[in-house]
């Protein structure tokens, strides 16, 4: 496996990863071809451009954002504009293997899963189709976190493809072959939503409360 850290970090050298390493996004893209890696690591904060900024130069490569900076908002910016994983300093040397082993599984099998694929593929009835470049954007886009194991907010008003999307995202991915269910929530009374998705104990139905008049 070669990896790619900006900012030099050890513990990847030490455990037979091919190895090589920058101080700066411009030094990455400088001195190396992005897409020769099979994993990118990264700080957040680097001098010059931010970390974030590799997840669009890699292509296809997996961005693995580390930072001191720990916040949920940070974690959430990387993860949408495609980072792979997020891990936050400090985490230790188990931490980061762990991290970095199943990374490169899960890359390995959606590789696999696409190679298999690649002379039979039959487009579904829930392919998403265009070409102009707001469509090949968000193409990249589910392509991208569909290997992943993030959470995904779609948004988007009513007739737009919101559920389209989640299928899109989910036919990519490794669980493809296992079956997704949609649940139309606001179709659900508040009082049962609960129920109708984790199940209840027999005869104790909740009861809806008539609202109380104005």
């Amino acid at each position: 496996m070669r990896a790619l850290f900006a900012l030099h970090y050890d513990d990847c050298s030490k455990n037979d990863y091919d190895v090589a390493d920058a101080a700066s996004v411009d030094q990455a893209t400088r001195d190396n071809n992005l897409e020769s890696f099979d994993l990118i690591i990264s700080d957040l904060r680097l001098p010059g451009a931010p970390g974030t900024d590799l997840i669009t130069l890699a292509g296809q490569v997996p961005v693995l954002i580390m930072t001191s900076y720990a916040s949920l908002r940070s974690a959430v910016d990387a993860m949408k504009l495609g980072a792979v994983d997020y891990i936050a300093k400090p985490f230790d040397h188990e931490e980061m293997l762990a991290t970095v082993a199943s990374i490169l599984q899960r890359s390995a099998k959606a590789q696999s899963t696409d190679e298999a694929t690649d002379t039979e593929v039959q487009p579904s009835q829930n392919t998403i189709t265009g070409n102009s470049e707001p469509m090949l954007e968000l193409f990249k886009r589910l392509s991208k976190v569909a290997k992943t194991q993030a959470t995904v907010l779609i948004q988007g008003e009513s007739g737009t493809g919101k559920e389209l999307t989640a299928r899109e995202i989910h036919q990519q991915s490794t669980r493809a072959s296992a079956p997704m269910v949609s649940v139309n929530c606001a179709s659900i009374p508040d009082t049962l939503i609960e129920s109708e998705l984790f199940g209840h104990e027999k005869g104790r139905l909740p009861v809806r409360t008539p609202a109380a008049a104005a």
